[in-house]
């Protein structure tokens, strides 16, 4: 099952062939970079030594930061997300207990010790409906011990019939929070792998990831299934190209990353918190996806004449509003765009969508109500337009096409900006609005016989407008773009701060470094916060019988 942790102390100081082979195995041989991955793996040990005793048997789970390249907010549309894991990451140990207490330690210390008992957070009598459940929970908002419960109750959730062992654990952890690389997932996929690995779970990591998924619905976000898939099968070197709805592990394709180019994490250091007025606004914006698909359908059945088995069977979701499923051209799928409104209230939703009424009222409570309505076609037309983009991301990818991959990420940027920086930082407000004639003159274009004036209206290279990036962030790409070797530039993860990525030939990575000092960061008081990405095999129960071989 384990390993006493004496033991493993024992093999990581050692630093000899053993556990080195299996360091470089999950993050390369530069020494530069396995060195500090060792001495991460000790501090943690010994954390856990000082904390629980050193005769304790444990098992040592990590799991990496993740980073999407292309097909942002998309994930829970069923469209296709393009991730690679990093070297940033938590770390936990941990010690199976006879009870049903979890313990939790942080080598931090401004995550505070807590523990949980399992069965008093989740009584059996509350295990059969795990949506019910966490609409009516009261939890401490913010709170990092969430995430953990996150995983445990919602396995514990899964397997009713078996009352789940509690668990003593150190955790350590370099992912920064608020950051757009998902901290907050890693932790529950960690937790997740723990408790599989220590309760002797039959489930498989296919199955995981929509349970991770579900689990992370407790804290109150309602996000889709991609960083914790990429998470449990992310492989070095690799992009995981891979869509849901459904999610199968042999559908995933594996794109080398192109060489000659370097993905730098640069961090805004705005925080991203998922917690009040921003989760707020994260669940509005999938709200507002989930009213453009019902009005979709419905202009389908309605204004378009498809039949309701066709839709029905059809159009299950976002990334199914598509020229090849519908059977029509581009031009066709913004006459569909056109019947939508630009914003739409709650009253005005309730009174066009009356079958929808129960669902449209759940969706509601998960978010509060935005004053202007909700601005159903631009992000209707971001989300058509994404879930091509990242669909072609791989083909593009496959053949070498890196300059069009990198026009593609600044595209994509467009559809989550606030405002536009000027070369002398002047700055304005970017208006995304998907308007009548903004539409109209898509059509026309489309009209004209000439292929390549028609060239422009291509879906996939239409913004759209879903609004997740903020000043700080669109400075810092409009600061890179214009850097020599510089390819692309845009926002990873949720948005409302955090990250962006810049992908940049290898001689020009640390140039994106010092100008984005000197122009962004400097300026701003603040420390530099860009490094080049390291990467790294995805989430794992250390093998502690490798570490003997």
């Amino acid at each position: 099952m384990g390993k006493k942790l004496k033991n493993w102390m024992k093999l990581f100081d050692a630093s000899d062939g053993k556990i080195l082979r299996v360091l470089s195995g999950i993050y390369g041989e530069d020494p530069a970079v396995i060195e500090p991955r060792r001495q991460f793996y000790l501090n943690t040990l010994s954390g856990f030594g000082h904390t629980y005793g050193s005769e304790a048997e444990v098992i040592i789970v990590r799991t990496p930061a993740r980073v999407n390249l292309m097909g942002v907010h998309i994930d829970h549309r069923g469209g296709y997300t393009n991730y690679i894991c990093i070297a940033r990451e938590i770390l936990m140990v941990c010690q199976k207990r006879e009870d049903d207490r979890v313990v939790l330690h942080n080598i931090d210390p401004r995550f505070e010790s807590t523990s949980f008992n399992i069965g008093q957070e989740l009584p059996e009598s509350k295990r059969d409906n795990w949506m019910k459940y966490i609409e009516q929970v009261e939890i401490t908002p913010g709170h990092w011990s969430n995430y953990i419960k996150a995983a445990v109750l919602r396995l514990q959730e899964k397997c009713q019939d078996k009352a789940l062992k509690g668990m003593n654990i150190m955790v350590n952890g370099d992912i920064p929070s608020s950051a757009g690389l998902s901290s907050s997932s890693a932790l529950v996929v960690a937790a997740a792998l723990a408790t599989v690995r220590l309760n002797d779970l039959d489930i498989s990591r296919e199955e995981l990831v929509e349970l991770c998924a579900q689990g992370e619905w407790y804290v109150g976000t309602r996000g889709g299934a991609g960083d914790q898939a990429a998470m449990l099968f992310g492989r070095r070197g690799y992009i995981t190209h891979m869509r849901f709805f459904p999610f199968r592990q042999e559908e995933i394709e594996y794109i080398p990353f192109p060489p000659g180019y370097k993905v730098l994490i640069c961090n805004s250091l705005r925080h991203a918190s998922k917690s009040g007025s921003e989760r707020s606004a994260f669940n509005q914006t999938i709200a507002a996806y989930e009213m453009v698909l019902m009005l979709i359908r419905e202009i389908l059945l309605k204004e378009k004449g498809y039949s309701p088995q066709f839709v029905n069977d059809r159009v299950k979701h976002l990334r199914d509003v598509n020229e090849r499923t519908l059977g029509v051209g581009t031009k066709q799928i913004y006459e569909i765009l056109r019947h939508l409104p630009e914003r739409m209230t709650r009253q005005e939703l309730l009174a066009r969508l009356p079958s929808h009424r129960e669902r449209l009222l759940q969706i509601f409570k998960t978010h509060e109500d935005p004053p202007d309505g909700y601005k159903v076609r631009q992000v209707g037309l971001f989300g058509l337009a994404e879930c091509q983009r990242g669909e072609i991301t791989a083909r593009l990818l496959r053949n070498g096409e890196v300059d069009k991959f990198g026009q593609l990420m600044y595209i994509s940027h467009d559809g989550d900006r606030a405002v536009s920086f000027a070369e002398d930082g002047t700055k304005k407000k970017w208006d995304n609005r998907a308007d009548d004639e903004y539409l109209d003159r898509l059509i026309s274009v489309l009209g004209n016989p000439d292929p390549e004036a028609r060239k422009g209206a291509r879906l996939y290279i239409q913004s759209g407008g879903y609004g997740a990036s903020c000043e700080e962030m669109d400075q810092m790409v409009d600061i890179a773009r214009r850097i020599p070797g510089v390819i692309g530039a845009g926002l990873t993860g949720a948005g409302l701060g955090g990250c962006i990525l810049v992908l940049v030939k290898n001689e020009n990575a640390q140039d994106v470094i010092d100008v984005l000092t000197d122009k962004y960061y400097l300026p701003r008081g603040l420390s530099p916060a860009a490094e080049v990405c390291v990467f790294t095999e995805g989430a794992e129960v250390i093998d502690s019988g490798k570490c003997e071989e």
